[in-house]
């Protein structure tokens, strides 16, 4: 949601700088592009991540082989 926010802002703020000829307003919407990138997390987690005994380092140790 949050995302969404900042992106929406973003193309407002660059609309808003060709419409009233204002390069400032542009930067913002710009800095709320680079927020909006920078602050999207990714909650998919990895198996190292979900506290497991077997890294995947060590899964595909067994798997091809080599304990």
């Amino acid at each position: 949601m949050k995302l969404l926010l900042f992106i929406s802002c973003a193309v407002a703020c660059v609309a808003l700088s060709f419409a009233w000829r204002e390069a400032w307003i542009g930067g913002v919407g710009l800095l709320f592009g680079f927020l909006a990138m920078f602050t999207d997390r990714d909650d998919v987690q990895v198996d190292d991540e979900k506290r497991s005994y077997e890294t995947t380092k060590s899964v595909r140790n067994m798997r091809g082989g080599r304990r």
